[in-house]
């Protein structure tokens, strides 16, 4: 018998408490798999370069920063100095 056939019989036959416990149990087995699903999911992303290591993605511009607006004077400059 399926847990959710279980969940239906117990409601059917007034049987609140084994409803209550079988309805927990489904309730906990899926929070624990996304729960190990994510742990999965942080284990392999946390020695990325992300400052967060709880982003489920990396965004791939984040080598592109410019820190300041320095390096772009610089690099005008640069140009006007080769003409």
């Amino acid at each position: 018998m399926t847990l959710s056939q279980e969940i239906v019989d117990s409601i059917i036959s007034r049987n609140n408490l084994n409803a209550n416990e079988a309805i927990y149990d489904a309730l906990y087995g899926k929070a624990a798999d996304q729960i190990s699903m994510r742990k999965i999911e942080i284990a392999q992303n946390i020695f990325n370069q992300s400052s967060d290591p709880f982003a489920t993605e990396v965004d791939s511009t984040a080598d592109e920063t410019v820190y300041s607006d320095e390096s772009e004077d610089e690099e005008s400059e640069e140009v006007e100095n080769e003409e």
